[in-house]
C-alpha cells in the first residue's frame, strides 16, 4: 500500500539522518510545512541542488527570522484564491472582506478568481494592469468600498476617470471596458477594488 505522507519541520535543530529523511522524502510528501521556526530549519536544507519552497508556513513567528520570512515570501509573486462567489451576496461580500484582511498581512498581492470574475484590491498609489489582446472585450470594474476614494485618475478605459471622487451612493464604475490600449493605469488615494471579466477562452 503506497503512503502518502505531510511533510512538517518544527522549530528544532535536524539531526543528521533527519535532513538525510527530509531530502529523500521530500518528491514523494504531498505537502511541505514550515511551523514557524522550522522555515529556519528548511532554508539550512536549502542549495542549488535541494531548492525547497514549502506549501506552508505557519504558526506566531516568534522563532523565525525575519530573513528567512522574506526569502521565502520573495518566492511568492501572487497568491489566488479559487472560490465560488455563487448566488450568494453575503458570500460574495466576505470574500472582498477577505482581499481588505490580506492587504494587512501580506505584500503578495491576493486575488480572487471565481464566476467569470478576477477581483484583487489595489492599494493606495499608482498601478499599472497589463491587457492581452484576448482580454481586450472583458468588462471590468472599479469599486470603493469600506470609503469613499477622493481621487482617482485612469487611463486605458473606455471611461477613464480624472482625479474623481468615488463612493457608494455616487460614483462607482462598473461595465466598464478596455479602449484598446495594452495597458491601464490606475492611480488612486484610498483602496479599490478592481475586477474584470475572464473566461477560459480569455486566459
Amino acid at each position: 500500500m503506497e503512503e502518502h505522507i505531510a511533510l512538517l519541520i518544527l522549530n528544532q535543530p535536524l539531526q543528521e539522518e533527519c535532513k538525510y529523511f527530509v531530502k529523500r522524502n521530500l518528491g514523494s510528501a504531498l505537502v511541505h510545512v514550515g511551523v514557524d521556526g522550522g522555515a529556519n530549519q528548511l532554508k539550512e536544507l536549502c542549495d542549488d541542488e535541494f531548492p525547497l519552497i514549502p506549501d506552508l508556513i505557519c504558526g506566531d513567528f516568534d522563532s523565525a527570522t525575519p530573513d528567512v520570512l522574506e526569502f521565502y515570501k520573495s518566492k511568492v509573486s501572487s497568491i489566488i484564491a479559487v472560490a465560488r462567489n455563487g448566488d450568494r451576496l453575503d458570500h460574495i461580500l466576505g470574500n472582498l472582506n477577505t482581499l481588505y484582511q490580506a492587504d494587512e498581512i501580506t505584500s503578495v498581492p491576493v486575488l480572487i478568481l471565481g464566476n467569470n470574475s478576477l477581483t484583487w484590491l489595489l492599494s493606495v498609489g499608482f498601478h499599472k494592469i497589463y491587457v492581452t489582446e484576448k482580454m481586450m472585450e472583458s468588462h471590468v470594474g472599479l469599486i470603493p468600498l469600506g470609503s469613499a476614494c477622493k481621487n482617482v485618475t485612469t487611463t486605458g478605459l473606455k471611461w477613464n476617470l480624472t482625479n474623481d471622487k468615488m463612493n457608494f451612493g455616487g460614483l462607482i464604475s462598473t461595465c466598464n471596458m478596455f479602449d484598446g490600449s495594452n495597458v491601464v493605469t490606475i492611480a488612486t488615494d484610498t483602496p479599490l477594488i478592481w475586477t474584470m471579466e475572464v473566461t477560459m477562452d480569455k486566459f
